[in-house]
């Protein structure tokens, strides 16, 4: 992420990420802040909420389960029927379009698609817990933006509460009733008017 914004030969940029790219998007603002002016997370807490409680594998027993032997053979069996699954635990409100799923089956039809999808899950069980120790005590000091639906099946916990004062800037927390974990497919118009309100006015 930091390597990107210089690879654009920018002094700083604002940052969005969700879910896997949240992780992304926490690690940079905490790596380096000068980078980022300014930070959007969806549907992910700072990991100050997540770390040492293991309490989270019962909303998200999915980290668990993508670690047997047969995880990939999970993900393409039935034509891919597990990813509708997936949409309809962590987002029961949400009914994704067919050419949605069709893209993600297409995606996932590439050889190794599911093992590097599945490759984030089998790393965090290997991640040295100093690291994520260290990376959970690291504070956002740029404003900060965290977007969480009242339907996100696996983040129902209070690990958004408990990640709180992990932002030591200005922090805004938007709650999109009714919409699961995919707020920006779920609710595009007031995930982007949230976003666009936090940003204000372009600068001159």
């Amino acid at each position: 992420m930091l390597a990107l914004i210089d690879a654009f030969g920018a002094q700083n940029a604002v940052v969005v990420g969700h879910d896997w790219g949240a992780a992304a998007v926490y690690s940079a603002a905490g790596q380096d802040p000068s980078k980022i002016s300014k930070l959007v997370v969806l549907s992910i807490p700072h990991p100050r909420g997540i770390f040492g409680d293991s309490s989270i594998l019962w909303e998200a027993p999915h980290f668990l389960y993508y670690q047997l032997p047969w995880s990939e053979r999970l993900l393409w069996s039935n034509d891919f029927a597990h990813i509708k699954r997936i949409y309809k635990t962590w987002a029961p409100s949400y009914d994704p379009p067919d050419d949605v799923i069709e893209d993600v089956k297409t995606t996932f039809r590439v050889p190794g698609a599911t093992a590097s999808t599945l490759g984030y899950y089998w790393a965090a069980r290997k991640a040295d817990p100093a690291q994520q120790e260290a990376a959970a005590a690291k504070s956002i000091v740029m404003p900060a933006l965290v977007i969480s639906g009242t339907e996100d099946a696996p983040m129902r916990g209070p690990w958004f509460e408990k990640a709180r004062p992990a932002f030591t800037g200005p922090y805004t927390f938007v709650t999109l009733p009714g919409v699961g974990h995919f707020p920006q497919l779920e609710a595009p118009e007031k995930t982007a008017d949230a976003i666009v309100t936090f940003l204000g006015p372009p600068q001159p």
